[in-house]
């Protein structure tokens, strides 16, 4: 079941955007991201059930679809990468699976679980804004990096609006752990221990350069392509 529109209801998108506006708030004040997925989690529940609202969480096959998806998208960047394995023990990587969760979490309930409980362009564009904003002090953040956030919200805003909220969670913690942690790119400029190390050929403009793949072109347009089909999907 897909949310219904709200275009006409600004009462909604004032109350979505208030909700944008606090959660960020609040989640200055848990540094730690496991704090800040319950902390959402909490909220989003005690809305749902006071609004008496459809969550929209999505299925099991909506899901795995996601996940995949987000292993697929990797595949364009690591045609022209050079990609070496690091001779890492993948034990090592199991602590950081919860951590990603949690991220992915937080981050799609607050700026598309709740405010795209309505479908809403204005709401999907402004929630995609504010989630490429709270990157900003990420290292390597500048314009195109800020244009690739940008279009990611998108796609996984329209992600959850199509299938669920849950797939878009899956594909968010998918994409991070498997660029990072998997291949060895920089996501969001940040870089961990990965059990490959990986490095885009070409300038800085074409790889996205400290930041990592999210603000190269390649990535852009493989996330603009994924929210038009939704798009197109939607609308049919």
């Amino acid at each position: 079941m897909k949310p219904e529109s709200d275009e006409s209801d600004p009462e909604w998108v004032g109350e979505a955007l208030a909700f944008l506006m606090a959660m960020t708030l609040i989640a200055m004040v848990f540094p730690s991201p496991h704090a800040r997925a319950l902390a959402s989690a909490a909220v989003f529940v005690l809305l749902i059930r006071l609004k008496g609202a459809n969550p929209n969480l999505g299925g099991v096959r909506e899901s795995v679809v996601a996940a995949a998806l987000a292993a697929a998208v990797t595949i364009p960047i690591l045609i022209p990468s050079r990609i070496e394995p690091t001779g890492l023990d993948p034990a090592i990587l199991l602590p950081l699976l919860p951590y990603h969760l949690s991220v992915a979490t937080w981050e799609e309930i607050v700026y598309r679980g709740y405010p795209l409980l309505r479908r809403s362009d204005f709401l999907l564009l402004t929630s995609s804004l504010m989630f490429s904003l709270i990157h900003a002090f990420n290292p390597g953040f500048g314009l195109q990096a800020f244009l690739g956030i940008f279009v990611a919200g998108l796609a996984l805003g329209m992600i959850r609006i199509s299938w669920g909220l849950v797939p878009a969670i899956c594909m968010h913690a998918t994409w991070n752990v498997l660029m990072e942690h998997v291949w060895g790119f920089p996501t969001s400029g940040l870089l961990g221990h990965s059990l490959f190390r990986s490095a885009l050929a070409g300038p800085d403009l074409m790889t996205g350069g400290y930041f990592g793949p999210e603000a190269s072109p390649i990535v852009m347009i493989e996330f603009a392509l994924i929210f038009a089909y939704l798009r197109f999907d939607g609308r049919r």
